[in-house]
């Protein structure tokens, strides 16, 4: 069988929202040319597959001799503006091109754009055909709740609700904040009858090699407790409530750029893995009873691999979690108030009529911050000339119930695809500047057999690396392992690729047949398949799409 990408109409983000923002108004409508037939006919675009890349070996042509200068791109390289708003207005406001953070809920169906010291949570309205802003009194009442971690460069980690109200700050290490990760149990239908050794972790990489892995279940209680607190105005100040956590050091890399959690070593039948039989790189394996495993890349060696078997006590947050003395609680401080998004002050009788915000109080910084624990390394790859800035880890395989494939970006224009349990290098695409990877999943059983308990078989659900380019705007995907090109496309610069589709945090607390039936019903974003987002200068959002092609 085979596949064919398209790049799916989805939802927008309303101009009003970016302008918001970033404090401008943009363009709103693309039109993105497919020109998969056209570079399979023509050959016009060409990722360095020529017979001598294809036979290089381990250890020749790793450098780049000559830098690719962004040429100016044609016509068809360029997205059309449609004609649902004025020409007028077209030219008069160019597309967003302030560099902004994104990310998504499970399903895609909330995101959080982040820009400086601003924020805002939009909701999917499928009805409304947009993303639409949370904004003052929304609350939480629904059937699930939604939070947002930020991390800063002064170290703080700081939780809010959707409507931006914040509910914790913890400063568990004094450096800047490189990346959140969230790691949660797979769907049901990738997961066997018996299994049991489910669990969670939020994964926060600091600068200088520190690593912090924080227990996701605490988390999830202390986030559903303080945010009922905040909603019933309850005095928590005599509430102590902390999550647990470890805290790491990577003491063989030079620099981490990034890093994964693969949790503890899952229970086996049999004594031995492929990790175990191979020797190309390294004959220490994973230990069989390891309590975490992490991959970090960065330099000096470009990729590690990081286990432990200790079993100690982990730490615990600072009881301030819930320390809030909370008077009453009104509006939030989630709001598109001009004191917030402009910096202005408001007049004295606005703050005399307005209901008081509920803020909780800024306790000082920790005196005493917990010391890092070096954790062993177990396996390296290393090459003097190369530094991995990402590792994409993909979803886990219906097969083996854990995640076997990632995908790293480097700064010599390379995506390099890994194989997780030989750490052996599977596969190279050259030319590939400045290149966010992420991962699509497409069911070939209906959703009644995805759900069901009665399958005797693995789902069948094929997998696919997405891969764009920012400096040559382009788009590519691949059907895994060793499948062909399926989609092409010029979209042009200042597209942002959002990889989503998890579980929620919490999932491993609930029972599979209770996320059976959530998933069923289309409830609480249970049971995605992981899929990637495209998100425009002008705020279009596209859904990466593989259907399948009758040949």
């Amino acid at each position: 069988m085979s596949y064919k990408c398209i790049l799916a109409p989805h939802y927008r983000i309303p101009p009003p929202i970016l302008s918001i923002l970033v404090g401008r108004l943009p363009q709103v409508s693309t039109i993105i040319e497919d020109v998969t037939e056209e570079a399979a006919a023509a050959e016009s675009i060409k990722l360095d597959e020529s017979a001598d890349d294809q036979g290089d070996a381990w250890d020749k042509d790793w450098g780049w001799s000559v830098d690719e200068t962004p040429k100016s791109p044609s016509p068809d390289d360029h997205i059309t503006s449609s004609n649902s708003y004025t020409s007028d207005y077209a030219h008069a406001f160019s597309p967003l091109t302030e560099p902004y953070m994104v990310s998504t809920s499970a399903g895609g169906g909330y995101m959080v754009l982040a820009h400086r010291s601003k924020f805002v949570v939009i909701e999917l309205k499928e009805e409304e055909g947009e993303y639409c802003a949370l904004g003052q009194g929304s609350g939480c009442e629904m059937e699930g709740q939604m939070f947002v971690m930020a991390g800063y460069n002064t170290g703080w980690l700081r939780l809010f609700s959707e409507t931006g109200t914040m509910l914790t700050a913890q400063l568990l290490e004094p450096t800047p904040i490189l990346s959140i990760k969230v790691r949660t149990p797979p769907p049901v239908y990738k997961t066997a009858a018996n299994q049991s050794w489910q669990d969670e972790e939020i994964t926060l990489l600091f600068q200088g090699n520190k690593v912090v892995s924080i227990d996701g279940q605490s988390l999830w209680m202390v986030l559903r407790v303080c945010d009922g607190q905040r909603e019933s105005g309850i005095d928590s100040s005599r509430m102590h409530t902390a999550f647990t956590y470890k805290k790491y050091e990577f003491q063989k890399h030079d620099q981490v750029k990034d890093v994964v959690s693969l949790g503890p070593s899952p229970p086996r039948s049999t004594p031995t893995t492929v990790l175990e039989q191979s020797s190309t790189l390294s004959t220490i394996p994973f230990p069989s009873t390891a309590t975490s495993r992490y991959i970090a890349v960065g330099c000096n060696p470009m990729l590690c691999y990081y286990a432990t078997t200790d079993s100690s006590r982990p730490l615990m947050s600072a009881v301030s979690m819930a320390s809030y003395v909370v008077s009453r609680v009104a509006t939030p401080v989630f709001s598109f108030a001009k004191s917030w998004w402009s910096g202005g002050n408001s007049s004295s009788a606005s703050s005399t009529t307005s209901p008081a915000p509920y803020v909780p109080d800024m306790h000082a910084p920790p005196t005493h911050i917990e010391p890092a624990t070096p954790i062993p390394v177990v396996l390296t790859l290393g090459d003097p000339d190369r530094r991995i800035t990402s590792i994409s880890v993909a979803p886990a395989s219906t097969s083996s119930q854990r995640s076997t494939l990632a995908a790293t970006t480097d700064l010599l224009g390379r995506v390099i695809l890994w194989d997780l349990q030989s750490g052996e290098m599977i596969r190279m695409w050259k030319g590939i500047r400045d290149a966010v990877c992420g991962w699509v999943e497409i069911s070939q059983d209906n959703p009644t057999d995805l759900s069901s308990n009665q399958r005797t078989g693995p789902a069948r659900v094929p997998l696919f690396l997405v891969i764009y380019s920012e400096r040559r705007g382009l788009l590519l995907v691949f059907h895994m392992r060793h499948g062909a090109k399926v989609g092409i496309f010029r979209i042009g610069q200042g597209w942002r690729l959002v990889p989503c589709g998890r579980e929620p945090l919490g999932s491993s607390m609930v029972s599979a047949d209770r996320r059976r039936t959530a998933m069923l019903k289309d409830e609480g974003e249970c049971g995605c398949l992981s899929k990637c987002l495209l998100i425009g200068p002008d705020g279009e959002v596209r859904n990466i799409q593989i259907v399948s092609k009758q040949s």
